[in-house]
């Protein structure tokens, strides 16, 4: 966990998981919504697609990035194995990927240049070892069980940051959703309306505590004083 909980925060998710970062889940509890279920419905939808468009740009990047050494296929599958996509994820961002492709007049390359991994063996979860290491070392184990052997080291660190990178700007994507549940459903109280963003994604314990102390932190830093000398904030 990067940051401990934001007091007074309920928690209601399980044990911490990085796939977690970019799971989402529509909960419907009722066959004939409420208004004000239609409207977590229509402000969940609009933040799904602004995770799918994040997930595309980034697919998109890592294709880009390792082009001279692995197809679009193989680049595709590492993004969905790294970042935990389910399998509706996994078809939403590779369709929506392919289709990028064809809009700019290229032809994905379909046989994988470099070999992923030695064996069927490479590909299983590190699953024993998550909760018990931080994010990067999560990300980072799972790449080099999947990414070794005869891939060169460059590759390797290339793969590394782009996750990195996909990571982190999936976090920052989760805080403006969350943030603008605050802002449809701030009747409900700012904490209230952060945790119904955060329960109706089903994210869980861990992630969902950054997520939740960045947004109301971003929230602060417009509604309270600033802190006297706090790194990275301009002088007055």
């Amino acid at each position: 966990m990067l940051f401990a909980p934001a007091a007074g925060r309920r928690s209601m998710h399980g044990p911490a998981k990085l796939s977690q970062v970019a799971h989402v889940a529509l909960t419907r509890n009722t066959s004939r919504p409420s208004a004000s279920q239609r409207q977590i419905d229509l402000t969940t939808a609009m933040c799904q697609e602004r995770l799918l468009a994040t997930h595309v740009r980034h697919v998109l990047a890592l294709v880009d990035l390792v082009s001279d050494q692995l197809a679009f296929d193989s680049a595709v599958d590492i993004y969905v194995r790294v970042l935990r996509l389910n399998p509706e994820q996994a078809r939403n961002v590779a369709s929506r990927a392919l289709a990028a492709l064809g809009q700019r007049g290229a032809a994905p390359a379909r046989d994988s240049v470099a070999p992923m991994a030695e064996s069927d063996e490479d590909l299983q979860d590190v699953a024993a070892d998550e909760g018990l290491r931080g994010r990067s070392e999560q990300t980072f184990a799972r790449f080099r069980r999947r990414i070794r052997g005869r891939v060169q080291e460059d590759l390797r660190h290339r793969i590394n940051l782009a996750a990195a990178r996909a990571e982190d700007t999936l976090i920052a994507v989760h805080v403006k959703n969350t943030l603008d549940f605050v802002k449809t459903f701030g009747d409900r109280g700012t904490s209230e309306a952060a945790e119904l963003y955060l329960e109706t994604m089903s994210i869980q314990e861990g992630v969902a505590d950054v997520i939740y102390n960045r947004a109301l932190r971003t929230i602060a830093d417009e509604a309270l004083p600033p802190v006297e000398d706090e790194p990275g904030t301009a002088a007055a």
